[in-house]
Order: structure tokens, then C-alpha cells, then sequence
């Protein structure tokens, strides 16, 4: 969590936030946490029973959806990022 709070585009980082959103963890995120969208990429994101994780705030209006970009992959970049991390503390 330290690493993604300190990413000059990341104002909060929430912890323990589950990966099926629920009405009421939606509700908190927006008065609470004063988000103004819930954003996710463009590939599907389906919870075990096949819907939409995202319904709720679709549904709500406060969706947005980015393009993904072809070549880049957020599981190799966390997966780097450990690495380095990993290195820089054995050393």
C-alpha cells in the first residue's frame, strides 16, 4: 500500500477494500471517502457467480471505464516493482 500511495495521481489509498462491491461499501466510498468514480479498465471484471462487479455504480452513474494499453500489463509491473524491491533489500 505504500507503494501505490505514493503515486503523485493516488489522493488516498483505501485499505481492505473488497473486491465485490457492495451498496453500502459503494455509499461509504462516495460520502465517506468523497470519490467521485469508481474507474476500472476495459476488460471484464465478473465475481464468482458470472454478473458484473461493477453494476452497482454503473447503475449509479459513477462508472468510468478506461482503455486498457496493449503491452502493458499492471501484473508485470507489480511483479518488477517487488523485484526491485526485494533486491534493493537484500543488498
Amino acid at each position: 500500500m505504500i507503494m501505490v500511495n505514493a503515486v503523485k495521481w493516488v489522493d488516498e489509498v483505501i485499505p481492505d477494500a473488497p473486491y465485490a462491491i457492495t451498496e453500502e461499501f459503494m455509499n461509504k466510498l462516495f460520502d465517506e471517502y468523497k470519490i467521485d468514480y469508481i474507474i476500472h479498465g476495459d476488460d471484464p471484471c465478473l465475481l464468482p457467480d458470472g454478473s458484473d462487479a461493477y453494476a452497482l455504480a454503473k447503475k449509479a452513474g459513477r462508472y468510468k471505464q478506461i482503455k486498457r494499453t496493449e503491452g502493458v500489463s499492471s501484473t508485470d509491473i507489480v511483479g518488477t516493482v517487488h523485484i526491485s524491491s526485494s533486491s534493493s533489500l537484500a543488498m
